[in-house]
């Protein structure tokens, strides 16, 4: 009786991690480490599920073979973490603008013709945010950024074109992001 109610718990628990990990997934506040959150969820999940069903099945052969599955889940997933990590090419930041507590930076991306992109970002460490206010199309040119108030942003390309976007304070949701789909039009 102690192992399944042991195992209940560590289900349970492996429940929550996933909760958590849906919860960073969805990413209600924007946060730059997003997805090192969901990817430690998911690897706590494993590991706890691995050790749930390890703690039911008693000694003996299937229990090895519930451990190295489990491993290998784990290694696996840590795998794929690290080689989706290695694809993600992080931007240069062109120029920055603070307001008070956030910072609004135009970021410049490589792929083959520049691209560039207005994030704005608040905090710092783990729990720092960013969240998109206008990407521009790859060959565009760079556009500027200002705050128009602590809660309203404005990104100006050179062909003349002005977008305005609103900022929630705690979430650092922006209204309207702005994804221009020509180069000679606003």
């Amino acid at each position: 009786m102690p192992r399944l109610r042991s195992a209940v718990i560590l289900m349970a628990l492996a429940l929550v991690a996933v909760g958590l990990g849906g919860l960073s997934v969805m990413d209600p506040f924007h946060l730059r480490n997003a997805r090192w959150f969901t990817a430690g969820a998911v690897l706590l999940a494993i590991v706890l599920v691995t050790v749930a069903f390890a703690v039911v099945v008693r000694r003996g052969l299937l229990r090895g073979l519930v451990l190295v599955v489990g491993t290998v889940a784990a290694v696996g997933w840590v795998v794929l973490v690290w080689l989706a990590s290695q694809l993600i090419d992080d931007s240069v930041e062109v120029s920055a603008t603070s307001a008070e507590d956030r910072q609004l930076v135009v970021l410049e991306a490589r792929v083959i013709d520049p691209g560039y992109a207005v994030v704005v970002r608040a905090g710092s460490g783990l729990f720092a945010q960013e969240s998109l206010v206008y990407q521009g199309l790859e060959g565009g040119p760079a556009p500027s950024a200002r705050f128009v108030d602590p809660d309203t942003v404005e990104v100006t390309t050179p062909n003349g074109c002005t977008y305005s976007s609103e900022i929630e304070v705690a979430t650092l949701e922006v209204s309207p992001v702005h994804r221009p789909f020509r180069l000679d039009s606003c």
